[in-house]
């Protein structure tokens, strides 16, 4: 009986996590040419998403998804001197 009560407590606990596994995606601003610098993303920009579509913020929020982290990446231009600048988003939905 001393084994049992704490094997039931840990699953128990662990289940909740299990039920409730949530998901993520990585999507992408179109991108643009570094100079003259692109101006900062707004409530229109629109973000591609593998799971979540193209969708601006307003959008992905409407539709549950929590925004992590939002951060400027460069990605290879049309000019060789410099990169174009592309906005990454990361979302969650719980």
């Amino acid at each position: 009986m001393n084994r049992i009560l704490p094997l039931a407590a840990a699953l128990a606990l662990a289940a909740p996590s299990l039920v409730l596994a949530g998901q993520a995606d990585i999507c992408y601003s179109a991108a643009t040419p570094s100079l003259p610098s692109p101006p900062p993303p707004d409530n229109t920009t629109v973000f591609h998403c593998p799971q979540a579509g193209s969708r601006t913020v307003p959008e992905l929020a409407a539709l549950g998804w929590q925004i992590v982290q939002m951060s400027p990446v460069t990605t290879p231009g049309a000019d060789p001197t410099f990169p174009d600048i592309a906005v990454q988003l990361i979302v969650q939905k719980p």
